[in-house]
Order: C-alpha cells, then sequence, then structure tokens
C-alpha cells in the first residue's frame, strides 16, 4: 500500500472512516478547526428562493436538432440571510460565491435549472469567467499542499452533468478543467458539452468537478440543477394522472445543504487539519447552518395541497433524515423516484434518509391542515452518519400553510398512494462480480499518541495509479461495495443507472486481515480474499425508495452492498473510440462525500468494446 506522501501526485479524494472511539476523536479535532460558530441568526425570515429556469439561445447549427444554452461560471456576491442582527454583527453582510448563470444576467446561486427533455439534446456552453489569481479565491487558506489537484489553478473548473448519460468528453472528469487564461488540465477536450438525453425522466444536477477543489467549488455555488421530462413523465402527469405542477410553483426543488459562516457572511471553510500528514485537509466538514435553495433557514408560504418536492443533498458530508413535522407527528409523504426516475410503486414513509448526492422525488400532502398550521422539516441523521454524534443542524425549513386553494387553481392531482408508477424490470448480471473494497489508512494525529485516518482507498489504490477497472461495453456488471469502515459512503459511478440488489453483513474484522495480508504480498493472487468466506447472515432487499434506478448508493459500514447497471453508451461515445485500443474512454466512480472524492476514495474505469 502507497504512503500518504504518495498521495500528493495521485488524484481527488481522500476518506478518514474512524473506528467508534475515533469518530469522537474526529469531532473534536473537527470542532477545534471550526473556531467560531456562525453568527446567531433568526430563523424563518427569508423566503424560499426558486432557482431560475435556464433560457435557450438561437444558434442555426445546434438549434436544428439541440437546446443549446450558455452558462457563466463567475464570482459574485450573495445574502445567505437577512436575519442577523448587524448592531451585534457590523460587519455581516453578503458572501462571494462562485456560481452559474446566464450571459446578460446576474448570476443567481444554485442556477439556472437546465429543464430538458428526454431525446431532445441539449448543449451548454460554458464560459469560465472565473478569477484566476489565487488571492481572489474565497477559500485558499485552506488549500492544502499535501492533497492531489493542490496546484491546479484556482479558477480552473469541469462542470459535471450528475447522472447524465454522457460520453467521456462531455463527462466532467477532474482532469478536463479549463481556466479563463486558457490553462488547461491533461484530460481537456472541450468547453462545449453535448447531453443526448437519452434516459428517462428524473432530476440530475451539473457541478463543478475539478482535480483538488471538487470540496471548494460546489460549497462555494458552482451546483446546479438538470430536471429531465418525457412521455411518461411530463412534469403535469405521470403516465396521464395529474400530479403537482407548475415547475417553482407546486412543484419545487430542495437543494439542501450545511455552510458555516464567518461573522462578516463570508463562507467557512477549516484552515486546520487533524493530523502533520495532511496539515489542512479534514476527513468530513459539517457546517453549522442549514442552508436551501441558498437561503439560511428559510420559509415557504402554502396552500393546503399537494406539492411534488424534488430533494436533492448538495451538502459537504452531512446525511439527512428528513421529517416533515406538523407540531403533533411527522405526516406520511410518499417517494416516487429516485436519482435515475420513478419508482416501479409509490413507497409511503415518515422519514427518508438522503446521502450527499442522493436525489429523492417526493409528493407531500397537506390537504387536510388547516390555514394557519405550519411544517417543519427537520433532520435527526447522525455525523458522520450512521453512528456519530446527533447533528447540530436539525430544523431545515418552516412551510406555513397560509394561503388558501384559489378557485382558479383547484387541486387536480390524484393521491399519492394512488399513483400508477411504471415498471422497473430487474436487471441480471452477464459478467462475474467486481469487488470495492473500501479501508482507510491511519496515521498519527496532531496527538502523535492519537491514531487519526489519512485517506480512505478504494482496492487499496490512488487515482493516478493505473486503470484496474476495464469494462466491456453492454456488459451488465454487478459491484459489491465492500465497506471496512465505520462510516456510511454514498457511492457514485459516472456513466450508467445502477439497481440496489441487497446488502449483507461481513466479518470487518477478518476481511480486514485477509485483505491486508493480500495488499501487502504485492496482490498475490492466491492471497486476495473471497467474500463468500465472510459473509454473515442473509441477504436484506433493497429499502422500498431504493427500487427504481439510481446513481448514488448507500454503502453502510461492515455490509457489502451490491448494485448492478448496464455499461450502455450514449451515441457520442463514438466520438471517443479508438480503434487501436478499442476503448470508448474513461470514466470515474467515487465517494460523494466531497472531503473524501478530493482525497483519493475515488477511481477511474474506461470502456470497451
Amino acid at each position: 500500500m502507497k504512503t500518504a506522501e504518495h498521495t500528493g501526485r495521485s488524484r481527488a479524494l481522500r476518506a478518514w472512516l474512524l473506528t467508534m472511539a475515533l469518530s469522537l476523536v474526529f469531532v473534536f479535532g473537527l470542532t477545534s478547526v471550526a473556531a467560531a460558530a456562525s453568527p446567531p441568526m433568526r430563523h424563518w425570515v427569508d423566503p424560499l428562493p426558486v432557482p431560475p429556469v435556464a433560457t435557450t439561445t438561437f444558434k442555426p447549427f445546434y438549434s436544428l436538432w439541440a437546446d443549446y444554452y450558455e452558462i457563466n461560471m463567475s464570482d459574485s456576491q450573495h445574502q445567505f440571510s437577512s436575519g442577523v442582527d448587524k448592531t451585534a454583527y457590523p460587519g455581516w453582510g453578503p458572501a462571494t460565491v462562485w456560481t452559474y448563470g446566464q450571459p446578460g444576467q446576474n448570476p443567481v446561486l444554485l442556477g439556472p435549472t437546465i429543464v430538458a427533455k428526454t431525446g431532445r439534446p441539449v448543449v451548454v456552453k460554458y464560459i469560465n469567467n472565473l478569477p484566476t489569481a489565487l488571492a481572489d479565491f474565497p477559500l485558499k487558506d485552506s488549500i492544502d499542499p499535501t492533497i492531489a489537484g493542490w496546484d491546479v489553478p484556482t479558477g480552473a473548473a469541469i462542470p459535471h452533468l450528475h447522472g447524465g448519460h454522457t460520453a467521456a468528453r462531455f463527462d466532467g472528469t477532474p482532469m478536463q478543467w479549463w481556466t479563463a487564461g486558457g490553462l488547461t488540465g491533461d484530460d481537456f477536450v472541450t468547453r462545449t458539452f453535448t447531453y443526448m438525453n437519452d434516459q428517462p425522466a428524473a432530476l440530475l444536477w451539473y457541478h463543478d468537478h475539478t482535480m483538488g477543489s471538487t470540496r471548494f467549488k460546489p460549497y462555494l455555488g458552482l451546483a446546479a440543477a438538470y430536471v429531465l421530462f418525457d412521455k411518461v413523465d411530463t412534469g403535469t402527469k405521470i403516465n396521464g394522472q395529474n400530479v403537482p405542477s407548475g415547475y417553482g410553483k407546486y412543484h419545487l426543488p430542495l437543494v439542501i445543504q450545511d455552510k458555516q459562516f464567518n461573522a462578516d457572511g463570508t463562507l467557512f471553510y477549516p484552515t486546520e487539519g487533524i493530523s502533520p500528514t495532511h496539515p489542512k485537509w479534514v476527513p468530513e466538514f459539517f457546517g453549522d447552518t442549514p442552508v436551501v435553495n441558498g437561503k439560511a433557514y428559510p420559509y415557504l408560504d402554502a396552500q393546503p395541497r399537494r406539492y411534488r418536492l424534488r430533494l436533492l443533498n448538495g451538502s459537504q458530508a452531512r446525511f439527512y433524515n428528513l421529517h416533515f413535522n406538523d407540531g403533533t407527528q411527522d405526516l406520511t409523504f410518499h417517494v416516487i423516484g429516485s436519482e435515475q426516475g420513478l419508482l416501479p410503486a409509490p413507497a409511503a414513509m415518515t422519514s427518508l434518509v438522503i446521502a450527499p448526492g442522493e436525489r429523492f422525488d417526493v409528493i407531500v400532502d397537506f390537504t387536510d391542515l388547516p390555514l394557519g398550521s405550519t411544517v417543519m422539516m427537520t433532520n435527526d441523521a447522525k455525523e458522520p452518519y450512521p453512528d456519530g454524534d446527533p447533528p447540530i443542524v436539525t430544523d431545515l425549513m418552516k412551510i406555513n400553510i397560509n394561503t388558501a386553494v384559489p378557485t382558479n387553481d383547484p387541486e387536480t392531482s390524484v393521491l399519492p398512494a394512488t399513483l400508477k408508477l411504471p415498471c422497473v424490470p430487474r436487471l441480471d448480471a452477464t459478467v462475474a462480480p467486481r469487488d470495492i473494497v473500501a479501508l482507510e489508512t491511519m496515521v498519527p494525529g496532531n496527538d502523535p499518541s492519537e491514531e487519526v485516518p489519512s485517506e480512505v482507498l478504494l482496492n487499496g489504490l490512488h487515482f493516478m495509479d493505473p486503470t484496474t477497472d476495464i469494462i466491456k461495453a453492454g456488459t451488465t456488471e454487478t459491484w459489491r461495495w465492500i465497506n471496512l469502515t465505520v462510516d456510511a459512503h454514498p457511492m457514485h459511478p459516472h456513466l450508467v443507472a445502477s439497481q440496489v440488489v441487497n446488502r449483507q453483513a461481513i466479518d470487518v474484522v477478518g476481511y480486514t486481515a485477509a485483505w491486508t495480508a493480500y495488499l501487502d504480498s504485492g496482490r498475490e493472487p492466491l492471497l486476495k480474499p473471497r467474500l463468500n468466506d465472510y459473509l454473515i447472515g442473509l441477504p436484506i432487499p433493497p429499502a422500498p425508495e431504493e427500487m427504481g434506478y439510481k446513481d448514488t448508493v448507500k454503502a453502510y459500514p461492515g455490509m457489502v452492498t451490491r448494485t448492478r447497471a448496464k455499461f450502455t453508451l450514449p451515441a457520442t461515445s463514438l466520438l471517443d473510440f479508438n480503434c487501436k485500443t478499442g476503448s470508448y474512454g474513461s470514466w470515474v466512480y467515487h465517494c460523494h462525500i466531497l472531503e473524501h472524492e478530493e482525497n483519493d476514495m475515488m477511481l477511474p474505469f474506461t470502456v470497451v468494446k
């Protein structure tokens, strides 16, 4: 196994993972680097913003066959809350953010939303107007020179359409970046991206994926929604049945994040790590303030009717266990879809665990609540999840049921429990399973008597190591995510839509010893542990909300999580085909805890003919 020092030249992501005792060490260590908490702010004083919908630009060549957009990446100013007492905090004001916008329009945090249709491609020309000087980077003091990619220019950017069925050249992998000044990464191909939209209706999102700063740039604001509709889910009807509609009215995106603020309103991010190995990198960052659609503690004025909510966890590391509570009980709501489309049947729930990168399509019914009622969207997921400390971010958003349903806009949507959703056939594997083993590396901490995590590696490899995952196009593979750590990891393979097959407990101590011996032997094939020798109990089927297609899957600690995906390629992959190697290019898979992804918990895979 390579040392932590080697990772200075390896590619993005490292993860941590503690034993139960070490998880407390980490939390206390993170508290020490978090310095002062965010200034106190009054809750529920700012209305929930709705990100604007992007507008197309007519370009004769593109517009004949695609919707063409131009999207700027630039710095801007954003006020996260108007609820801070400026007498106590006279310097409180807007923060510098980096965000997406459109030419001629003021950039808006978490916008603009691209609304697309299946079968109609989208072409986006991304224009990088980000500052190139290190002095202009808002989080410059958090850059860690021991993390791979730390020397990539801070103004570099590369958008990734998370969940898109996208050719390698348009995928937005970490070294495809470019700067406003014309510098480019080793894998740079283009500034204009084609998304074929050859997939079912779903909520996708685009966010920055630049080598060495993925943990910074979405946190600063480089993230936005991408909503795809089709003939089954038109946005107003699903299979011909009325659903809450009017995007931005009764059909709302909710991008949930946690942030922390300095006394002047600027964004805080840790500047001190937990070990000399990485003097500034922290294993996970949990902010102390909930931010929904770019506002801290927002409120929504609502009617006693049904609402369709597109939930997106855009946080660094925080899992949420969401509830909608009316003051006396948690309301029952229905999950009708996940990252890659609709479920086969509505799932009735009173709480929902959503990991970073995950999305869920939810219908909440307020029809029986009287005017004057309030509903709180709350969270009680531990940090880190699932066995950390109680959360410091609990109340996320207030929903005021204070507006009568107008007679000219009556409630016509069907009861969510009665929705007839499309069939989701289960996939059958066509090749042998592929194992992905997650294990942390431990090093002496700032207190040399204590060991702390310096990284989590997948299959004992760093990102810059030679690619070992070679996949044949058209095959259906079962991936076995073997989590030898004590925390859950949201695992995100690019390109494909996956199904959760099942989960099963494993003998972590036994498997870890065998896996370590295998790595220490130089990967002697006869010493590679057989998963079946370490399984405990029976497989656990997927949860009801996991019965659709997903692109981000929770790999729970001490378990193997089995997922299955067919590796089909979009037509545009022909642009990348190499006749000599038979390769269609490379994509990546990684943990979507951004501090992990940034520190080598990410590997490339190649698809071949």
